[in-house]
């Protein structure tokens, strides 16, 4: 299987996951880690992400926070 092949059956997976906006969340790999999606861009498939911790603000895509964040 290709690697587009592989992401977009990986997208279809999580496309249907829920974020919500000035909600807590863990990182799956690290659940000890904390973040908070600051804003959410449906548009332009993007969010901003804030470590609670470091207080470090990232842009990252919807998909990468459906797969990686769970509510805790």
């Amino acid at each position: 299987m290709s690697g587009i092949q592989r992401y977009l059956d990986e997208y279809e997976k999580y496309k249907h996951v829920e974020l919500h906006v000035n909600t807590e969340y863990c990182k799956k790999s690290k659940q000890t880690e904390k973040m908070i999606l600051l804003e959410i861009d449906e548009e332009k498939e993007t969010a901003l992400v804030k470590n609670v911790r470091t207080e470090n603000i990232q842009h990252k895509t919807l998909h990468w926070c459906r797969k990686n964040l769970i509510k805790e």
